[in-house]
C-alpha cells in the first residue's frame, strides 16, 4: 500500500527587539545564587550541607543543578560527577546558600582517555579506535577509521570530534609527495582558543562560546585518525565538562583544584598503521559568588595531549574558558588558561522558549480524525505516516515561554518539485499549570514526502531584554528556537549586531 510520509525537521521561534539600545547605569547589588535551600530548606531538591569524608562521585539529577546550603570539599578528597542516565549530557551546576570551601579536587575532565591503536595498543585490536567521552557537559572525541581488518578500508577516514569545536578528522593524504599507505591524523578539538592541526591531517574545530559562559557549555573532541592498511586510526580525545559553582556568601579556595580538562588523543603505530587522535580541548570552569577568595589552589581548564603516530602526530586541543565573578573578588593568577573577572551575572539563562509539532491529525482519506504522534526522538525519515489519500491534516503544536495570542506559519514542504505552502495557526492559548501554550494549524498535503516546519514571531519589550543575559556588552535582539531531530529545543541568543550564542538544548 502506498503512504504518504510526514517528515519532523526544524521548528524555529524568531524574537524581534522592540525599542531604541538601553543604556544602564551600575548598581552593585548582593548576588543570590537561586537555591532553592534559601527559601524552603525542606525542599526535596535542597541537599543540605555537603563535606564528604572520602572521594565521591555525585550522581546528577536531570536538570544537572544541585542545590546545597553549603559546599566543603576537604583536603585530600576528589569529587567527581556522574550523569542522571546515560541519555543526559549536563553540566554540574552547584548553587549553595551559604559558603563554598575547595581544600581538595573537583573533576569534571574528560572522563576516559582514547584507546592507543596498533603496535601502540594494549595487544587488543578489538578496542583500536575508541574516543575519549567528554566530562559532563564536554563532548566526545571522534572514532578513529576502520582499517580492512575491521570491515574498513585503508585509509578510510576517522569520525569528527563531538561539539561545536570537534577537530576534524584524519584521511587519506599524501606525505612528502607520495601516497601514504597508512592514515592521518585528527585535529584538535577548540572551545576558548583553537586547538592544533593534524601533520598532513585533520584540521582542528572552530572556537566558540564566550567569556561569561552563559549558557555553560563544556569542551569539544578530537578529530578520530585515518586507518591504515593494518591497523585502525585512534580515537580522539574528549572535551573538558563544564562546571558553574554559584554562592550566595563567600567561595574561598584553601589549596583546592579544579580540573576541567580535555583528554588525550590516542597513539597510534605499526607498519600501515592509523593516524593519532586529535586532543580534546579543555573545559569549562565558572565561580559566581558574593565574595571569591583564593589563598592557595588553581583552576585547570586545559586542552589534551596531541599524540604519536607514524604518519605524524595529531592535533593537540584548545584551551577552555575560566570565568571569575564576584562582588569582591581576591584572588590572583594560578589558572590555566587565565581567568576573564566580571561581576555575578545570571546562573542560568531565563526563559527559554520551546517550540514542537506533538503530533499530525488526518482530516481526510481513511485515517480521517486519527491522531498520530511524533516520535519522542524524530529522525526526519517518515517520522509519521498515513494512507495514500490523505490530503489535509490538521497540525497540532506546543510551546512554552512564548506570549499566549502569538500564532506560528506551518509550512509544508514537498520533497518532489511542488510549490511550498504555508497555513497560519490559532492563537496559541494561555498557559496550562505546566506552562504548556498550545495551538493548531489546518495544511493541506502533497503526494508522496512531506515536510512540516513551524516558526513563531513575536516582539520582545525593553523590560523583557533587560532581563535576558547580555553577551560581551551587548543585549538580545533575537531569539531562535529550533526543535532538533532528538526531541529536544535549542536555542540561540542574536545579538544587536547579529553574534550568535548558543543557548544550550532544553527538553520539549
Amino acid at each position: 500500500m502506498k503512504t504518504t510520509p510526514i517528515f519532523i525537521l526544524t521548528l524555529l521561534v524568531t524574537l524581534l527587539l522592540s525599542g531604541t539600545a538601553l543604556a544602564v547605569p551600575f548598581v552593585s547589588v548582593p548576588f543570590v545564587s537561586g537555591s532553592i535551600c534559601a527559601t524552603n530548606a525542606s525542599d526535596p531538591t535542597c541537599l543540605g550541607a555537603y563535606s564528604p569524608t572520602v572521594n565521591d562521585t555525585i550522581r546528577l539529577p536531570r536538570s544537572g543543578i544541585l542545590d546545597y546550603t553549603t559546599f566543603n570539599v576537604p583536603s585530600g578528597v576528589t569529587v567527581k560527577f556522574s550523569q542522571y542516565s546515560s541519555q543526559y549530557n549536563k553540566p554540574v551546576i552547584i548553587r549553595t546558600s551559604g559558603n563554598v570551601t575547595i581544600a581538595g579536587i573537583i573533576d569534571v575532565s574528560a572522563q576516559t582517555a582514547a584507546a592507543d591503536s596498533g603496535t601502540a595498543g594494549d595487544g587488543n585490536l578489538g578496542d583500536d579506535g575508541q574516543p575519549g567521552i567528554g566530562g559532563p557537559g564536554g563532548f566526545s572525541g571522534g572514532r578513529g577509521g576502520l582499517s580492512p581488518l575491521f570491515g574498513g578500508v585503508a585509509r578510510q577516514y576517522g569520525g569528527a570530534g563531538k561539539g561545536p569545536g570537534g577537530g576534524y578528522p584524519g584521511g587519506p593524504d599524501t606525505y612528502n609527495g607520495v601516497n601514504w599507505a597508512g592514515g592521518m591524523s585528527g585535529g584538535g578539538g577548540s572551545f576558548g582558543t583553537v586547538g592544533g592541526a593534524g601533520y598532513y591531517g585533520g584540521s582542528p574545530g572552530a572556537v566558540y562560546g564566550q567569556t561569561k559562559l552563559l549558557p555553560l557549555i563544556g569542551g569539544s573532541g578530537g578529530g578520530g585518525g585515518g586507518a591504515g592498511a593494518s591497523f585502525n586510526g585512534a580515537g580522539g580525545g574528549g572535551g573538558g565538562g563544564a562546571i558553574t559553582i554559584a554562592s550566595s556568601g563567600t567561595i574561598n579556595f584553601s589549596g583546592g583544584m579544579i580540573n576541567a580538562n580535555g583528554g588525550a588523543g590516542g597513539a597510534a603505530a605499526g607498519t600501515n598503521g592509523g593516524g593519532g587522535g586529535g586532543g580534546g580541548s579543555g573545559g569549562a570552569i565558572r565561580l559566581v559568588a558574593e565574595v571569591l577568595t583564593r589563598t592557595a589552589g588553581s583552576l585547570n581548564a586545559v586542552g589534551g595531549a596531541y599524540a604519536a603516530s607514524t604518519a605524524g602526530s595529531s592535533g593537540a586541543g584548545g584551551a577552555g574558558i575560566i570565568s571569575l565573578e564576584a562582588n569582591t573578588t581576591n584572588w590572583v593568577g594560578n589558572t590555566n588558561p587565565a581567568f576573564t573577572p566580571g561581576l555575578p551575572g545570571h546562573v542560568l539563562v531565563p526563559n527559554n522558549p520551546t517550540l514542537t509539532i506533538v503530533s499530525v491529525t488526518p482530516t481526510s482519506g481513511t485515517s480521517n480524525g486519527v491522531s498520530a504522534n511524533s516520535p519522542a526522538s524524530p529522525t526526519g525519515n517518515a517520522d509519521i505516516t498515513f494512507p495514500t489519500g490523505t490530503t489535509t491534516a490538521t497540525v497540532n503544536l506546543q510551546a512554552t515561554g512564548i506570549p499566549s495570542g502569538s500564532t506560528a506559519d506551518v509550512h509544508v514542504i514537498p520533497a518532489i518539485a511542488v510549490t511550498r505552502s504555508k497555513a497560519l495557526s490559532t492563537a496559541f492559548s494561555t498557559p496550562d499549570g505546566n506552562g504548556i501554550l498550545t495551538a493548531t494549524a489546518s495544511v493541506s498535503l502533497s503526494p508522496g514526502n512531506n515536510v512540516l516546519q513551524a516558526a513563531v514571531t513575536y516582539t520582545v519589550t525593553e523590560t523583557v531584554a533587560m532581563a535576558l543575559p547580555q553577551f560581551n556588552g551587548e543585549y538580545v535582539a533575537k531569539i531562535r528556537v529550533e526543535g532538533g531531530m532528538d526531541g529536544k529545543s535549542k536555542v540561540t541568543y542574536i545579538t544587536v549586531s547579529g553574534k550568535e550564542y548558543p543557548a544550550g538544548k532544553a527538553k520539549v
